[in-house]
């Protein structure tokens, strides 16, 4: 016999958790989760970015939509002491040499 599924509610940007290397889905401030080594603290993040990693817990960080913006009121992201730009290339190859 054929077991039934609750069919699951569609989840909204705002409910879902980023990881670094994901496409930002919406401009807005984000919570970032980081491990034990820091608080939780927020970013502004502009759309078709991408979530920057920690230079610390590196991809452990983890990005929640607190809420959004419009492109023209955000400021966008800037490298700070704890967090990076996610490289367009997260594992280049060695340079043959």
């Amino acid at each position: 016999m054929k077991q039934l599924r609750a069919k699951s509610k569609p989840r909204t940007i705002e409910d879902r958790r980023f990881r670094p290397g994901d496409s930002v889905p919406a401009s807005g401030i984000y919570y970032i989760e980081h491990q034990p080594h820091r608080l939780m603290h927020t970013a502004t993040l502009l759309i078709n970015s991408l979530f920057p990693r920690c230079k610390q817990c590196g991809d452990a960080v983890r990005f929640t939509l607190v809420r959004k913006v419009q492109d023209w009121r955000a400021v966008p992201f800037r490298t700070t002491a704890i967090l990076e730009e996610y490289p367009d290339d997260p594992d280049p190859l060695p340079k043959a040499g």
